[in-house]
């Protein structure tokens, strides 16, 4: 008896390769109906998105783990010894 739901990841290598050909044909064909204004600005995008934000998201890490590390008991900047306090003089 044929099985109506195949498992995941039963497809052939053949088809997944004639799925990402035909996404790689659909791209090309959306690339090629843009202006070159609209181009420019798509490649710029991507650029920025490829580029900055990798770097916020980094710097938001380094600057997350250096507050955490500012926090614990033995390590801080701004801690200070507690004082002794002295009665008041009459």
């Amino acid at each position: 008896m044929k099985d109506i739901n195949p498992a995941p990841g039963s497809t052939s290598f053949s088809a997944f390769w004639s799925d990402l050909c035909g996404y790689a044909r659909q791209g090309l064909a959306a690339l090629s109906a843009m202006s070159w204004p609209m181009l420019l600005a798509c490649a710029i995008g991507l650029a920025v998105i490829l580029t900055i934000l990798p770097l916020v998201i980094t710097l938001f890490a380094v600057f997350l783990l250096l507050k955490w590390a500012g926090k614990t008991d033995g390590f801080s900047w701004d801690k200070k010894a507690p004082q002794p306090e002295q009665p008041p003089q009459t």
